[in-house]
């Protein structure tokens, strides 16, 4: 059988200090915020900030919303070997944490499920390992305590295929219990009971080559389960009596995995193959004519010359595409489903990243990818955006990039604050409902001197119920659980 392993680089990139060695482009920090001129600002008022205590940066790692000790965290993952947890409403460190990986990176977003009765996403998850070190890593669960509750390595076919696992795992009830699912970067994607760590019937499965993007979970062949919606790159090779091309993949696959067929490939109930490859991870939502149910993914830029780079590419639950638009730059950030015009129809929010210390945010029409605005960002949009009603009855956009935040009118996509110039980001922001009825936004990124930082701030007068509000993208892949849906309740579990 030929070599898949993936060949594609990672999307991990620092400032100077911490990984330079491996090829990391240097990215510039301003120290000085700037209100866009003419524009009716939006005033974010600091409340705590925290740095690491392990010192190194985090990545592209978000933060995400778990429930620890009764009481709301943030949780991130650094490249030290740690997974940090701050109190939501202090910024203090939760007692037991940072969970320690034993040294091994982590760019994986952890998401959260309730697995304790009676408490409210409790256990944190995490894949570990990452493109620089990816011969290392696995997939590991985290008490409310911060203490480790089990370890699944990746099931590669040998020794020399890379192990690491950079995306997510998203939480879903795959096969009767609360599941976890994700690809690693070797050939292999597990699904594991999240309880118990025990791997699914008809997983691993093999996936053909190394993935980055974090699964969308979504029931989009019936059957009172969910379906994993998987995006991956691929080289051209023949596996398992099928043919990859070369290029990439979104693809929706059984929640039983090969189970019940002949082949460690089996179970894919459509697949359609772009020529670029797929590193951002699919959102699924109501967004197409007719609110009918798509799936949307942006691309990377692995293969030279490839027609599919710097798109954003929309498919039917067929796996059918229906639109695809070329962007300024590349679109493996993950795109985010809103609705901008507080009509209730999903935009499709996508941010990309020039290469050049640059970048867009697009709002897309749903529909047909028609645009409805662009704004340039003062940085590169690796990770994306999240969105919120900050008062306006409408979602308004909060974009991180290598140079910071801003926010965006949902509406015209003009910039209406500044939230941070000082740290870089390479993730999504956090919006939550904070203890005080507030809205809150959380950034996790690294400061001029390479450390790993996580700031919190609250929007005076907001309300925070707002938050969790139909039509609403408030962290990365939409929900603490990560399942990419836009259908999807804000509690996981």
């Amino acid at each position: 059988m030929p070599n898949l392993e993936c060949r594609r680089p990672g999307r991990t990139r620092l400032t100077a200090v911490g990984l330079a060695a491996a090829g990391i482009i240097v990215v510039g920090l301003p120290s000085v915020v700037t209100e866009p001129a003419g524009a009716a600002t939006i005033e974010f008022t600091s409340i705590w900030a925290e740095t690491v205590t392990d010192g190194r940066p985090i990545s592209i790692s978000s933060p995400n919303l778990a429930t620890l000790h009764g009481a709301p965290a943030v949780v991130v993952g650094d490249l030290g070997g740690d997974v940090d947890a701050f109190s939501l409403a202090s910024g203090t460190p939760v007692p037991g944490w940072p969970a320690s990986t034993g040294g091994i990176p982590v760019g994986s977003t952890p998401s959260v499920a309730a697995l304790t009765p009676g408490s409210a996403n409790d256990t944190v998850f995490v894949g570990t390992g990452t493109a620089a070190s990816p011969h290392e890593g696995g997939y590991e669960a985290f008490s409310p305590g911060g203490a480790k509750v089990w370890y699944v390595s990746v099931h590669n076919p040998g020794a020399s295929y890379k192990s690491g696992v950079v995306a997510s795992l998203a939480v879903g009830r795959l096969q009767s219990s609360t599941d976890v699912v994700g690809p690693s970067i070797g050939q292999q994607e597990d699904a594991i009971n999240a309880a118990t760590g025990a791997v699914l019937s008809g997983f691993p499965w093999f996936q053909g080559d190394g993935d980055y993007a974090t699964p969308a979970l979504a029931p989009l062949s019936g059957g009172g389960t969910v379906d994993i919606v998987n995006g991956g790159g691929q080289t051209a090779a023949l596996a398992y009596n099928t043919h990859y091309t070369q290029g990439g993949h979104v693809g929706v696959l059984r929640p039983t995995g090969n189970a019940g067929t002949n082949r460690p490939n089996g179970g894919l109930i459509c697949q359609f193959n772009p020529n670029e490859s797929v590193e951002s991870s699919p959102a699924v939502g109501t967004f197409l004519a007719g609110s009918a149910e798509g799936i949307v993914v942006g691309t990377g830029n692995y293969f030279p010359g490839a027609p599919d780079a710097d798109m954003v590419l929309a498919v039917n639950v067929h796996c059918q595409l229906v639109w695809s638009k070329r962007l300024d730059g590349i679109t493996s950030s993950s795109p985010a489903l809103a609705d901008l015009a507080g009509n209730g129809k999903l935009a499709v929010v996508e941010g990309t990243d020039n290469q050049h210390g640059g970048g867009s945010v697009y709002a897309l029409n749903g529909t047909n990818g028609a645009v409805i605005w662009h704004q340039s960002i003062n940085g590169e949009v690796i990770g994306g955006v999240a969105t919120a009603d900050l008062g306006t009855g409408y979602q308004d956009v909060i974009v991180a990039s290598t140079g910071g935040a801003e926010v965006l009118d949902g509406r015209t996509g003009a910039v209406v604050s500044t939230v941070e110039r000082g740290v870089g980001l390479q993730n999504y922001p956090l919006v939550t409902d904070d203890p005080n009825g507030t809205i809150g936004v959380t950034l996790a990124g690294y400061n001029a001197q390479d450390h790993g930082v996580v700031q919190h701030y609250e929007l005076t007068g907001s309300r925070g119920s707002a938050v969790d509000e139909v039509g609403a993208w408030p962290m990365f892949h939409h929900d603490p659980g990560l399942s990419g849906n836009a259908a999807a309740p804000m509690s996981a579990g």
